[in-house]
């Protein structure tokens, strides 16, 4: 189950809100502990969401588009990808959060 501590419940928010922007059932899920990702294919959905909402975030912070919560977005998808990367390996998922990350990427 991905997990968010109390200092992260601004992150989860965040990921909550980019979920439902993006109409992304599948990642809001994951972030609400509804479910779990169980395969290889489940992590590299999880990982494309997450590339998917630091650009959308990136666009927003552009266009100057505020979101409900006051947060510093750039610190916030920071701390994204730390619990998203922890969440991946934890789950045995980590080459395919690290392959998919270097498809978008282009690395």
């Amino acid at each position: 189950m991905m997990e968010f501590n109390e200092y992260e419940i601004t992150a989860k928010q965040v990921a909550v809100h980019y979920s439902k922007k993006l109409k992304n059932q599948f990642a809001e899920n994951i972030v609400l502990g509804k479910n779990d990702i169980a395969s290889a294919e489940d992590a590299k959905r999880l990982t494309q969401f997450f590339w998917d909402m630091a650009d959308q975030a990136a666009e927003d912070y552009q266009a100057d588009e505020e979101l409900e919560l006051e947060v510093d977005l750039e610190s916030c998808m920071e701390r994204l990808m730390n619990i998203f990367i922890g969440y991946t390996k934890r789950a045995g998922f980590n080459q395919q959060w690290i392959e998919e990350s270097n498809r978008i990427n282009g690395s």
